[in-house]
């Protein structure tokens, strides 16, 4: 069972609440390709539905919704929103982009990353890279309790975009809809355990913190995993990196809500309940809804171009692509869930499948793992062949008609060399047919390139490298607390 169907499950999730996002999950495109990514939006979605937020912002994201519907009747008319909303393409911010693009209102205007509405003085703007959470959000409050709700939303909807734009209508919306789903989770849930787990992080980063100020860095999670990895919540030191990196997007998603309404702006201040995100370094536009640039090479359209060897160029850097901006946000404590998580995943494996004491005990020594100087250098190799398939695509792109590759001096004769030397499957005489596959690669290969080098940029400035051997006791010893019973 994936992680989404977990997170509902942990949740106490019944038949009824695994039944409509199942349905989601299985909402496919006209191609047969699943519409939404499970990495982000079904899990943010999971999420959503477990109200995993703090305090009385937890349906913030009902609120978007709302603008969103308004947003897209007022630049594309209301008979476009079934054609928005229930869409048999797949879930993305170009296609979202792309479909409103052209429209204008007086209040509502296409900007090159967003929409922007103008309400009474005051601007709400709604991310693409935002949308493909909010469509699915859509597409699973209406099919809620086998489509129970269907008419009565879309009543609160119409009601909504035929009036003139206003906070309060906005809100009036936000808080019908906030009505109903809150009936569907005391019938459909029974718990809410993250409300309280964030609010277990808070009071620890309470109190690990001196004077006013509450700061969440990398050693806060290994902090938190040792003090409370006795309990079966925090077991895991993934599950509490998880935590904590869910823990800080809330407070970040909060802020840029709120801020766009003027409202008071989440800081340093502890007496005012204020957190610190330590890290500064991730820029705001990969804070943004970040998609696993794998997932384009996973099209079908691609099989017939290797661009990834599944061992050795995709898999070691596979989990520093899905967690995108969570990984730079607290990069130490990312590379330990790398290296270190992994021993202890397959601690957790070897007692499934009953493996002997001695292999146990070799693990978690943690002796075989990759040192982090290693580490870096993997990702290296793979960065250097990420720029060597950029610089193939471009020579593939630069052969077409109406070409606008631009290279720099020698830079053609680089790429050219550069395709030629792919020696393998697709890199041929067929990849000029294809140039389509290679303009999407080309986009995916850039986010790749400039997730690698930020993660690589944060380990190095940090000296990571100096702190591996620390890294590798602590564990070892937390290992064999933890696994102390089956050692005997």
């Amino acid at each position: 069972m994936d992680n989404t169907q977990n997170i509902l499950l942990k949740a106490g999730g019944k038949e009824q609440v695994l039944v409509d996002f199942g349905a989601i999950c299985e909402a496919t495109t006209t191609e047969g390709l699943p519409k939404y990514a499970t990495r982000p939006t079904l899990e943010n979605l999971a999420k959503f539905i477990t109200a995993q937020g703090v305090g009385p912002n937890k349906d913030l994201a009902l609120f978007e919704l709302c603008h969103l519907v308004y947003g897209v009747a007022a630049l594309k008319g209301s008979e476009a929103l079934v054609n928005f909303f229930i869409s048999p393409h797949k879930a993305t911010p170009a296609q979202y982009r792309d479909f409103l693009k052209g429209g204008d209102h007086e209040n509502v205007h296409y900007m090159e990353d967003h929409i922007r509405l103008n309400i009474e003085g005051k601007c709400f703007d709604i991310r693409f890279g935002r949308m493909p959470f909010l469509v699915c959000l859509y597409e699973f409050l209406v099919a809620m309790d086998s489509f129970a709700h269907f008419a009565h939303f879309n009543d609160l909807f119409s009601v909504l975009i035929e009036q003139k734009l206003t906070d309060k209508a906005l809100r009036d919306c936000t808080n019908a809809l906030a009505a109903e789903l809150r009936k569907y989770r005391i019938a459909n849930l029974a718990t809410a355990q993250a409300d309280g787990k964030f609010v277990q992080v808070y009071k620890f980063l309470q109190e690990q913190s001196q004077q006013n100020q509450i700061i969440l860095d990398d050693h806060s999670v290994l902090n938190f995993w040792c003090l409370h990895n006795g309990g079966k919540d925090y077991r895991g030191y993934r599950t509490v990196f998880d935590l904590f990196s869910d823990f800080a997007k809330s407070f970040e998603e909060t802020q840029r809500i709120e801020a766009s309404h003027n409202a008071q702006s989440l800081g340093v201040n502890r007496e005012e309940g204020e957190v610190d995100i330590a890290n500064d370094d991730v820029q705001s536009d990969m804070l943004a809804d970040w998609v696993m640039p794998f997932n384009t090479f996973d099209q079908e359209s691609f099989k017939d171009v290797r661009f990834f060897k599944k061992k050795t160029e995709r898999n070691p850097v596979e989990k520093l692509m899905a967690y995108g901006p969570d990984a730079l946000r607290l990069p130490l404590a990312f590379i330990r869930y790398e290296i270190f998580g992994q021993v202890q995943s397959g601690i957790t494996n070897d007692l499934q499948v009953g493996r002997s004491k001695e292999t146990l005990e070799q693990r978690i020594t943690c002796e075989d793992v990759l040192t982090y100087e290693e580490r870096i250098g993997q990702c290296e190799v793979i960065l250097e062949h990420v720029k060597k398939l950029q610089a193939s695509s471009l020579h593939v792109l630069s052969q077409k008609q109406d070409n606008v590759v631009a290279f720099p001096g020698g830079g053609a004769e680089a790429a050219q060399t550069a395709f030629k030397k792919m020696n393998r499957k697709g890199f041929d005489e067929m990849a000029f047919e294809q140039m389509d596959i290679f303009e999407q690669a080309a986009q995916a290969l850039v986010v790749m390139e400039r997730q690698l080098n930020k993660y690589l940029a944060l380990l190095k400035e940090r000296h990571i490298t100096d702190q591996f051997d620390g890294d590798k006791t602590s564990f070892s010893t937390q290992f064999q607390n933890l696994y102390q019973e089956v050692l005997l």
